[in-house]
């Protein structure tokens, strides 16, 4: 089997856990396979499935896992994209029937939302052909929030033995209540991809303007042209504040709006660009408050949040998906409607005022570790259920 393919520019983020600190419950009996999209591009799920793997092949060893990577590569959209994905796909469909009939060997994939869906149909439904459980991971709440029937159909295709990885409890109980007929419903919570951090060249309290933070894929459904909004009307308001944007800029637009940014704002504003090891620390070490005002109706759980949480920072995000869920009172959750800019001005305006009794950053700090300690032991079990143990431990529902 080959080796994890880790052939990618940007850095993948690497699991905390060690192979000593989850050990297998049983020994190891069987192999899996992964079809999944690996960075680039960089985002959420394509770091996760990195994480993933690199954890199954340190507890498993490299001879019991096989990957291909699905993705699109560098191709955002159009021919290209889907020509590229289309290739990925067929070279692993005959990958699956070189190898034949395997029983009772895991399968692992990633559900797709749009037009994605139908290569998982394709390659789900070849893997149970030759005899694979299929272990199936959710990033997105698309499906979860409401119900799809294009996902109910991948489900009769995945079979009743299908494992339905999610990333919270609240995600596992609308999965169970949408689609009753799910039984094996695994949580696996993202904080375990997220190293701890250790803080010590972040200020409690800056004496001079507080420094707010906002790291993404920059483009409009991440809210770049809210935090461009939300700085004018600070800066008009008189508050004393630094915005840093840091990411890479997606597209032509996200470029056309933060030339204007810069010309409206000048030192308002600083824009760093794309962030990675010490230049991401600098960038968390370097602020008071993480801004993430996502439009995306379907977060799930952005590894981002889950960064600024490490580092004791409260964030102001909207409510959209299982944001609310994951930030929970280290932070402030605001809607976002017609009215969101206003908001976060009137939030951070708070912030300013009450510099000395604003959110704890030893709270936020503690919550993290609480987190990450509890998705570490969901790591194990995720482990377990992909290198053949006898019995796959699932979330329990009273009918």
């Amino acid at each position: 089997m080959n080796k994890l393919p880790w052939s990618w520019d940007e850095a993948a983020v690497k699991p905390v856990a060690q192979p000593d600190d989850l050990e297998l419950l049983e020994p190891v009996t069987g192999s899996v396979f992964f079809a999944v999209c690996l960075p680039p591009p960089v985002h959420g799920q394509s770091l996760v499935n990195a994480s993933v793997m690199r954890a199954a092949e340190e507890f498993a060893g490299a001879d019991k896992v096989q990957v291909f990577d699905i993705g699109p590569g560098k191709h955002k959209s159009g021919l290209k994209y889907h020509l590229t994905r289309i290739g990925k796909v067929a070279r692993a469909g005959l990958a699956l029937s070189a190898r034949g009939v395997r029983p009772g060997q895991q399968f692992y994939t990633v559900f797709e939302s749009g037009f994605g869906i139908v290569y998982n149909f394709f390659i789900i439904a070849l893997a149970r052909f030759f005899g694979y459980n299929i272990i199936l991971h959710h990033h997105t709440s698309q499906h979860t929030l409401v119900r799809q029937a294009r996902f109910a159909a991948l489900q009769r295709v995945a079979g009743g033995s299908c494992l339905n990885v999610v990333l919270s409890d609240e995600m596992a109980e609308n999965l169970h209540f949408l689609y009753p007929k799910l039984r094996n419903i695994l949580v696996s919570h993202n904080a375990c991809h997220i190293a701890e951090a250790d803080g010590a060249g972040r200020a409690v309290v800056r004496p001079n303007k507080l420094r707010i933070g906002f790291l993404s894929n920059l483009c409009r459904e991440k809210g770049l042209d809210i935090v461009l909004d939300v700085a004018t009307k600070c800066r008009e308001r008189g508050l004393e504040l630094t915005f840093v944007l840091a990411g890479p800029a997606a597209g032509e637009e996200a470029n056309a709006l933060l030339v204007d940014g810069r010309q409206r704002l000048g030192d308002y504003i600083e824009i760093i660009g794309p962030v990675r090891d010490k230049a991401k620390t600098n960038f968390f070490e370097s602020i008071d408050v993480f801004l993430f005002p996502t439009r995306y109706r379907y977060e799930a759980q952005p590894l981002v949040l889950l960064e600024a949480m490490s580092y004791g920072l409260p964030a102001v995000t909207t409510n959209c998906g299982y944001i609310a869920e994951l930030v929970g009172r280290q932070g402030a959750i605001l809607e976002p409607d017609g009215n969101l800019v206003e908001s976060i001005v009137d939030q951070l305006d708070r912030m300013v005022s009450n510099r000395h009794a604003r959110f704890n950053s030893e709270e936020i700090k503690t919550q993290f570790r609480r987190l990450r300690k509890a998705a570490s032991g969901e790591l194990r079990d995720l482990m377990n259920a992909l290198f053949g143990v006898a019995e796959r431990p699932r979330r329990d529902f009273v009918v």
